[in-house]
């Protein structure tokens, strides 16, 4: 698995793969998730909202819609929108988003 890190607008990258730092809930409605779900349309909140809940430390990935990228990894940071978090969090849904890329990319 090569992962390349690149300053760009994450909704016109050509990609496998982008991580939505996503709720539990799957509620694309702020942030990299609303412009994720405005780029790519509403089938991409519609097919993670069809598996929610997602437990933090969890990820699901979905198709890219009208992105550029194939998929969408949706790894939880919170259970509902706009919730305070930690650092434990981010480093979950990191690592969740990590397994669950290598699992998408060469299936």
């Amino acid at each position: 698995m090569q992962i390349h890190v690149a300053k760009s607008e994450l909704t016109d990258m050509p990609v496998d793969a982008v991580v939505c730092p996503a709720n539990s809930l799957g509620l694309m409605v702020g942030g990299v998730a609303a412009a994720l779900r405005e780029q790519g349309g509403p089938e991409i909140e519609e097919e993670v909202r069809q598996v929610a809940p997602i437990a933090v430390g969890a990820a699901v990935v979905t198709p890219g819609g009208k992105l550029y990228a194939k998929h969408v990894i949706h790894a939880p940071t919170m259970e509902e929108p706009g919730m305070r978090i930690g650092v434990e969090n981010v480093r979950r849904a990191t690592r969740a988003a990590l397994l669950a890329v290598a699992a998408a990319t060469t299936a």
